[in-house]
């Protein structure tokens, strides 16, 4: 690995010239703290993701580029198709503590966000019982990750919501004949009720994301 030398508080920062990217950064410590719960998940199928997304649309930022530096020392982060940056958990990067630097686009507002969704898509016939266990995953992800009397306050996930690449997908067919609707921007509700007695989904293309569905409060 290149290093580069590099000092600077804690902050996350946009660059206020339009003719350039939104540079981002944050001290790995920051990222560690939540990232870190991936390391207890290595038999689950679900993981904690970093990613930005758009304001306007609500999908994942395109990344320019994501790297970390601590003195001397340069590292490039791999940035997955979906956007998740990609920041390796371990415990001698946290004694380092290195500061990570991400490059998003400059025309759009990028925020920070840390989500749980599944380590692979969601892709062709999925029943009741896939979708329980991936529900209870993500339950318990969540419960670990609000310490340890979050479960008694925490909402119950009642599905998951399907992201995919707005304008590929435009309906799930249920076994039942029922449609689930793709909206304008890529995202379909699949409930543990749609799938009861023995009804499948067809999801006719890959997910970009699959992440928790909790119902609004009225």
């Amino acid at each position: 690995m290149k290093w580069r030398l590099f000092t600077a508080a804690l902050l996350i920062a946009g660059l206020s010239n339009s003719a350039y990217a939104q540079e981002y950064m944050f001290t790995y410590s920051k990222l560690y703290s939540p990232l870190k719960h991936n390391l207890k998940q290595l038999d689950s199928d679900v993981k904690v993701g970093l990613f930005f997304t758009n304001f306007a649309t609500k999908q994942p930022c395109s990344i320019e580029k994501a790297w970390m530096e601590k003195e001397q020392h340069h590292e490039d982060l791999r940035i997955s198709e979906n956007g998740e940056v990609n920041v390796p958990v371990d415990d001698n990067l946290r004694s380092a503590n290195p500061l990570v630097y991400i490059h998003t686009p400059a025309n759009a507002r990028c925020d920070y966000s840390l989500v749980v969704l599944t380590k692979k898509p969601f892709f062709g016939n999925i029943d009741h019982s896939q979708l329980e266990v991936t529900a209870t995953e993500m339950q318990n992800l969540l419960g670990d990750l609000g310490g340890m009397f979050s479960s008694w306050f925490a909402p119950d996930i009642e599905g998951v919501t399907l992201e995919f690449i707005p304008g590929v997908s435009t309906e799930i067919l249920l076994s039942n004949g029922k449609v689930i609707p793709v909206s304008e921007q890529g995202k379909a509700i699949l409930k543990l009720s749609d799938l009861r007695d023995g009804v499948t989904a067809d999801i006719p293309v890959k997910t970009q994301r699959v992440m928790p569905y909790i119902k609004q409060q009225a």
